[in-house]
Formats: C-alpha cells, structure tokens, sequence
C-alpha cells in the first residue's frame, strides 16, 4: 500500500493561515465568531476552511493544540533539570506561562462545549504528565494526587485575576502538592 502524500505547500500555508487567523478572531470574539469570518480573514475561501476543519470542534481544538505548544517544548525542556521538585515546580509554572491573551483565549475555547473541555484537560494532562510521574518515583508527591489532578490545578491557576494572584495561587497549590523530603536512615 503507498505512502500517504505528504500535504502540499500551498495547503501547509492555508492552514496556518487559518490557525493564526482563528486565533486572533476567538481572542477578540470568543468561540461564537462565524468560520466564514475566519476564513475571510485567513484570506481563504470556506471550502478551504472546511476541508481543513469539517466542524467548529476541529478548529477549536487546533487553536488550543496551536496554544500549548510553546509550554509543551518548555515542559519538555525542563524534564532534564537534575532535581524532580524543581522540574515538576517549573513545569507546573510554565504550564501556566501564557500571556494573558493566551490565557483568557484558552479558557474561552475550553469553554465552548465538553468536546473542547476535555481536550483542554487532555493538552494539559499531557504537558505534565512525566514531570508529575517522575515526582512521584521520588516520592514526593501527595499520593492521592494524579496528572489528571494537576491538570486540573493548573487550569484553575489559569483563570486567576492577576499575575501576582496566579504567582500566589501556584505557589499555595505547590506547597501542598509536594511533600517534604524524608531524612535518610540513621
């Protein structure tokens, strides 16, 4: 059986369009905005918007995914940080590392319908997942905390009113999170 194609430049370029395009009009008009609207600013026709993106969902999710990619590569950067604690710390903080426009355009997006919710949480599960395994072989996590709970934390940072609001909610969320180092045997 052959290969898939791999998609040609000029649809690369229309997607992209259409991903920086939606991005922007959910920032301004939320998740409500008509894909013709999208379309019409990415500069494309609506065919073209909907053979990259037969629903609404599939474009929602895009933009989301389009989100969390600077934090991914953050995260995935900080897991070779030596000490668990701190790799988990940063991970944590960088996962609520988005300006405030990223911030309020994703937790608008994750709002739109469940569909989009739960992707939100799979993103952001995925994001921390290993540096919360890897606190966990140290034994320093709380054991009833999973990656699905820390997800969930972090999306609750994220809707913080203020950074300072968000830099103190993180550091109360950590602080209960992480439990002390044990001494070793005498």
């Amino acid at each position: 059986m052959p290969e898939p194609r791999a998609p040609r430049r000029d649809q690369l370029r229309n997607r992209q369009r259409l991903l920086v395009a939606a991005r922007e009009a959910f920032a301004e008009h939320g998740p409500e905005i008509a894909l013709e609207e999208v379309a019409r600013r990415a500069g494309v026709g609506p065919t073209t918007l909907y053979r990259h993106f037969p629903a609404k969902e599939d474009l929602v999710e895009a933009v989301l995914d389009d989100l969390v990619t600077a934090v991914r590569a953050n995260a995935e950067r900080v897991l070779e940080t030596a000490d668990p604690v701190q790799g988990f710390r940063a991970v944590f903080t960088q996962s609520c590392d988005m300006s405030e426009q990223e911030v309020a355009t994703f937790a608008r997006l994750a709002g739109a319908g469940d569909r989009a919710d739960e992707h939100a949480q799979r993103l952001i599960t995925a994001v921390v997942s290993p540096a919360t395994e890897r606190l966990r072989a140290a034994g320093r996590l709380r054991a009833d905390i999973t990656a699905e709970d820390i997800a969930t934390f972090v999306r609750m940072t994220l809707t913080a009113y203020s950074d300072e609001a968000r830099a103190k909610a993180i550091d109360v969320l950590l602080d209960g999170l992480i439990t002390p180092e044990r001494a070793a045997p005498a």
